[in-house]
């Protein structure tokens, strides 16, 4: 084996081919990442394996791929606060559906859990709302032959 020189690493600094010339991406490419980011955080799985997913599949840094994925987290936190007022319909609407059905099968039982959830929703087992429907109960004693005065709760 003749002398051979071992191959020089190349690095950024020394190899041409290895420089970002092209400038930022386009808003419309970050969107695409974000998006796809958004797509592998509803199928599930760590938010490293998510940053991973996008770094392979866009061939973009670790770091990149983190802002990738706060940009996901963001569109899903809006998107979960404009659509719970609607979500919350939803939901009653099918509750009242399947109280209907379960009275027609003679379910009681389901019909009743359905109700108490229907009424947990709109409020109704509230701790405050019961604390100022609840009665109050005043007792006073009086010793015979003597005169007390009592103060009466005035609501």
């Amino acid at each position: 084996m003749p002398d051979e020189k071992p191959a020089k690493k190349t690095t950024v600094a020394n190899d041409e081919s290895k420089r970002w010339r092209n400038g930022r991406p386009s808003n419309e490419v970050i969107e695409e990442r974000a998006n796809a980011t958004y797509a592998y955080i509803l199928e599930g799985g760590t938010k490293r394996q998510i940053m991973q997913r996008t770094s392979e599949r866009f061939n973009v840094s670790l770091r990149t791929a983190f802002d990738d994925y706060g940009r996901a987290m963001d569109l899903l936190r809006e998107e979960q606060s404009e659509t719970r007022a609607d979500i919350l319909n939803q939901l009653t609407a099918l509750r009242l559906a399947l109280v209907t059905k379960a009275i027609k099968k003679g379910q009681l039982q389901s019909a009743t859990i359905l109700l108490a959830q229907l009424g947990a929703a709109a409020g109704e087992l509230d701790p405050i709302t019961d604390a100022a429907a609840a009665p109050n109960l005043s007792i006073s004693i009086e010793a015979p032959g003597a005169s007390f005065t009592t103060q009466e709760n005035k609501e």
